[in-house]
């Protein structure tokens, strides 16, 4: 998979195409293969192109979010302003990845602000699809049946 096929770059200049394709590493990895752990500095942002990520979330119970279409992204912490990793990436399967440095990254998109937006703007969409399915994910998980019973 090479990156202009990807919804995070669509569109994007071919020119700026090129610098970003430039900096990106393709890498396979091993199941159960811990890419990243929580509050780790996230260096990274990621595309996938094959196999099964788990995107895994501790905090008294646990939540796991499964990365499995070509093209998903993950590691977007690397790209705001924390800089830390807000879950554990966690190889389910055999994977292959596209690996691209955030300080490259953010090179390029200090050069090309516009760009750097329109990225911006599309994480925060992979960010907020995520949040979304959690958050039906854990109010369907306490439903209860309000039917009133009286004895």
């Amino acid at each position: 998979m090479i990156i202009i096929e990807t919804a995070l770059f669509k569109g994007i200049d071919f020119k700026i195409l090129n610098k970003v394709a430039d900096i990106c590493i393709e890498e396979s990895y091993a199941k159960d293969t811990v890419l990243f752990k929580t509050n780790e500095e996230a260096e990274y942002l990621y595309i996938l192109t094959n196999g099964t990520l788990n995107l895994v979330v501790k905090n008294g119970g646990t939540l796991t979010f499964c990365i499995n279409e070509p093209g998903e992204v993950f590691g977007w912490s690397s790209m705001v302003e924390s800089g830390k990793y807000t879950s554990s990436g966690v190889c389910a399967t055999d994977l292959e990845a596209i690996k691209i440095g955030r300080d490259k990254l953010n090179k390029i998109f200090n050069i090309h602000p516009d760009v750097g937006l329109i990225v911006l703007k599309r994480l925060g969409g992979v960010f907020s699809k995520r949040l979304s399915n959690a958050y039906r994910n854990l109010l369907s998980s306490q439903e209860t049946d309000s039917t009133l019973s009286y004895g």
